[in-house]
Formats: C-alpha cells, structure tokens, sequence
C-alpha cells in the first residue's frame, strides 16, 4: 500500500510540473481592439473576435517566432490593457510608449525601440491648412481615450473641439463623408490610407512623435533581454521592415 502510495504521489507530482511546464511555455500577447488597420483586421461575431491581419498580428507572429515560444493572442480595449500587464493576464503588448501608458510605466518593463509613430493633421485636397491656428474653430476626427500631445492645449482651450470616433477607420468616413474637415492619425495609418484614397493630404505642423516600444509584464515569463533581443534580431533581418511597407 505505502509503495503504491509513493506511486501515486509520483504521478501527482510529475502531472503539476508538467501542466507548470506547459503554462510557461506560453505566453499571452496582448492586442488593442481599439485599434483599426493597418494595426488590426478583428473579425467579430455575437459570441467572439479573432485578430485576422494587420501590423500587430504580423509583429506578434514574428516574435513568437524569434522567442521561440508560442504566443496566444488575446484582445482588449485600450482601457484594460494597463491592469491585463500588471495582473500577469497578458505578457506583453506592442505598440506601445511609456508617454501612452504613463500611469504604469514604472511598474512595467520597456523593450528595445520598434517604430517611429508620429500624428499627422490629415484632409482632402481641397483643403490645405498652413498652420494649427488654421485648425481654431474646427472639429476634428479623433478616436476615443486617444492622447494627443501635439493638440492637447488646443483641445483644453476648446480652440479645436475632438470628435471623438471609435477607431480611424470610423473617422476616415467621417472625413470621406464630409462630417469633419480634419482627422489625427499616424504616419503608419496614412501610408495605409492613401492607398485606398488618393486625395487624402496630410501636414505635421510639429505634431507629437512617439518611439513606439513593446511592453513587458513583471510577471511574463518572458525575460526583458529575450524580448530585446527577439526585436533586435527582425530589424537587423529586415523582418520588421517587411511587416511595416506591407501595409
């Protein structure tokens, strides 16, 4: 009896260290469904929402690939993405600065730079402002809970009201459809934009530039330097390029 008892306690044992095993060996990647494209195609039903394309589901797979460890991809609104990285629910997201995450950017690991994002003033041809005081007296197309650096004083001052969409993609119809003369969006949404619609015109005046970075959870089991060397490993092999001039 006391030898199958030790057999038992074995087995116990080798089963919690295998499911141990099988929990560390993957790890969640956590991607913003607030985004649009180029960053995220969602597919959504009644009951569910898969990532299906776009920047961050490239960039995800490519990591997991360097990491060497499978990455599940779990998607969240921008506003629980803070308490997913501290909790541990997430390991990491990209995409991200310590500007647009301020209130945890200390309790967080930052990886190695990615990308330059920097927020461009867009419209259509016909019009073309030569300066932010042209902007005073405008509603101009922004995505909620979105941080604007280079318009906050203007937005605070009420000199040029926000416009508050749910994504880019959103705000772009608004635009196409004549309901604002003006939509913020990144270098990397207007590259993907201008594709679709040729009329479309940007200016920076100054605007905020952020090095975008991926952020790592103190309870990841993922370290900070594999993580920095997984990114330094797909932009020295063009990999990252690539990701970027698909869309």
């Amino acid at each position: 009896m006391k030898f199958r008892a030790f057999i038992l306690l074995l087995l116990l044992q080798f089963n919690s260290l295998h499911a141990h095993s099988e929990r560390s060996n993957t790890e969640v990647y956590g991607v913003n469904s607030d985004y649009a494209m180029p960053l995220v195609d969602i597919q959504r039903s009644e009951t569910s929402a898969s990532l299906k394309d776009g920047i961050l589901k490239d960039l995800g797979e490519a990591l997991s690939k360097e990491l060497g460890i499978p990455l599940n991809t779990l998607l969240l609104p921008k506003q629980r993405i803070a308490p997913a990285l501290l909790s541990g629910r997430i390991s990491l997201i990209c995409h991200s600065s310590e500007i647009w995450q301020s209130k945890i950017k200390a309790q967080v690991f930052w990886s190695h730079d990615l990308y330059t994002s920097t927020n461009f003033v867009t419209y259509l041809k016909s019009r073309s402002p030569r300066n932010k005081k042209e902007l005073h007296g405008e509603r101009i197309g922004t995505v909620l809970n979105f941080i604007y650096g280079g318009l906050e004083e203007e937005f605070q001052k009420n000199l040029i009201q926000r416009e508050d969409g749910p994504n880019i993609g959103s705000n772009v119809q608004k635009l196409l459809k004549g309901r604002v003369n003006y939509v913020l969006m990144s270098n990397l949404e207007y590259n993907y934009f201008k594709k679709s619609f040729p009329a479309l015109q940007f200016s920076d005046f100054g605007q905020d530039s952020v090095i975008t970075k991926c952020a790592l959870s103190k309870k990841s089991g993922i370290s900070l330097s594999q993580l920095n060397r997984a990114i330094d490993t797909i932009k020295k092999n063009g990999t990252l390029e690539k990701i970027l001039k698909s869309y």
